[in-house]
């Protein structure tokens, strides 16, 4: 399956940046660079990428009163699509998504995405950012990174699966790879810890040997991961941005303190009621211990759309 390409019109979805702040953070690497990015966005600015796991960053759209999905349809971009006065800002969203995609080294998304979007393939679809990608020396498509406890249930029918260009990589706990040994349907090899040179040499050498395969990685203990280490092995594998599309791994990470950034796209519509937000099945954090947040940035597209990228802060008390 060849990786489908969608156009944007660069009027439709230009934003006006009114607020930056990467300077005083001291975000000196620049991401992938064309003239659409330029046009639409300005510059997308990193700062320095850790040794032992990648730079995580998370992104979403949401409704103002912090929903990402609608009940009766729990597809996400559908707060964007939903918001009937501002067409062009849904589509910015969409085209936020590819940018941050085509950044990327790295997908990670939970087996549930996949339920919920039959067609889901893990790449920027805009064809500007592909080739800027390729330019900077980059694969067409991050590695889609599947993490699932339970090793259950993951749709391998998927298009993700059957694409050349998409590497899977399926990370799972130690029960978890029990179930999952049972259910997959396509050839995979198991990476070992990055606990070592050697094993850090080793997971360098089944890369390069079993190409197109699935590679899993367990970690953890019993039917929990590890995500710290897992991690670790993904830098290992050369990932230095890793996007995080999953809310419930994304609330996660923040309750280990290893999610560094989050976007957020705000559409002006208001859901109410139970519907999904991050971290909704997750343990809430408590008024006495809580991560913070400093506003990186600020683009906006009509009053009805504004696109604000937060780096996370732990550790205050």
């Amino acid at each position: 399956m060849a990786i489908p390409q969608v156009k944007f019109n660069r009027e439709e979805i230009r934003l006006n940046k009114i607020f930056d702040n990467t300077g005083k953070m001291k975000y000196t690497n620049p991401g992938v660079q064309c003239e659409e990015v330029q046009e639409v966005y300005g510059d997308l600015m990193f700062g320095d990428v850790p040794e032992s796991r990648p730079i995580t960053y998370a992104s979403y759209v949401m409704s103002i009163d912090g929903k990402i999905a609608y009940e009766d349809n729990e597809v996400g971009p559908m707060i964007a699509k939903k918001n009937l006065l501002d067409a062009g800002g849904a589509s910015a969203d969409f085209w936020v998504l590819n940018l941050l995609r085509a950044n990327c080294d790295g997908i990670l998304i939970g087996s549930g995405t996949l339920i919920k979007e039959p067609d889901y393939s893990g790449s920027a679809y805009d064809p500007e950012l592909l080739s800027a990608r390729k330019e900077e020396g980059k694969p067409t498509a991050p590695w889609t990174v599947i993490v699932t406890k339970t090793g259950k249930k993951i749709p391998f029918g998927n298009p993700v699966f059957s694409s050349e260009e998409i590497p899977v990589v399926v990370a799972t706990s130690p029960e978890g790879f029990k179930n999952l040994k049972q259910e997959i349907r396509k050839e995979y090899y198991v990476l070992p810890p990055a606990d070592s040179e050697v094993h850090k040499d080793e997971i360098k050498q089944k890369l390069k040997d079993n190409r197109g395969k699935i590679a899993v990685i367990v970690t953890g203990t019993g039917h929990e991961t590890d995500s710290r280490e897992l991690l670790c092995i993904l830098r290992v594998m050369g990932m230095e941005k890793v996007l995080i599309e999953s809310p419930a791994y994304c609330h996660h990470l923040m309750k280990e303190e290893l999610l560094d950034e989050i976007f957020i796209n705000t559409s002006c519509v208001f859901v109410g009621g139970s519907a999904t937000g991050i971290g909704t099945n997750g343990q809430s954090f408590l008024s006495t211990d809580h991560p913070h947040a400093e506003i990186v940035s600020i683009h906006m597209h009509s009053p009805h759309f504004v696109y604000t990228r937060y780096k996370m802060i732990y550790g205050l008390k």
